[in-house]
């Protein structure tokens, strides 16, 4: 199952085209499904994906607040990984779910790329994800070429 978090527009969401499975969970910018249960979700998927407007280096604020959310379910202990300090996490899908970070906007700059490079790998650290994988697009008709990234 993936869950993919992004800040799209519903007219730009639906352009894309993404192949989606059944199971597969979409929490938009548009949609109610901040409500839900974030730490149940991300903790049963498959594969997270983020795809976000890169504002000032980092994420959007909606995508942000999903991960804030999420960030919630860590245990309140701290851990040494990679000789970084980090959060525990509770839930048991540790190290069985891959990340992919996908940034858009035109004009973003080698600081913003690099800063949200360093946040998307620290975030799957964090996390505990197996893997990450980032991609930046000058513009939203770019993000097509995500069906190919995305498993």
């Amino acid at each position: 199952m993936k869950v993919i978090v992004h800040d799209l527009q519903e007219k730009s969401w639906q352009e894309l085209g993404m192949k989606l499975q059944e199971k597969d969970i979409v929490i938009g910018g548009d949609a109610d499904g901040i409500g839900r249960d974030i730490g149940g979700l991300m903790g049963d998927c498959s594969q997270l994906v983020l795809i976000s407007r890169c504002v000032y280096g980092g994420f959007s604020p909606f995508v942000q607040g999903v991960l804030e959310k999420y960030r919630k379910h860590f245990g309140p202990f701290l851990e040494m990984r990679h000789g970084q300090t980090h959060y525990e996490v509770k839930s048991a899908n540790k190290n069985t779910f891959g990340m992919v970070c996908c940034f858009y906007g035109d004009n973003i700059t080698p600081r913003e790329e690099q800063s949200a490079r360093i946040l998307s790998v620290s975030d799957g650290i964090s996390m505990q994800a197996r893997g990450v994988r980032i991609a930046f697009y000058d513009t939203v008709d770019k993000l097509r070429q995500l069906n190919a990234i995305i498993v």
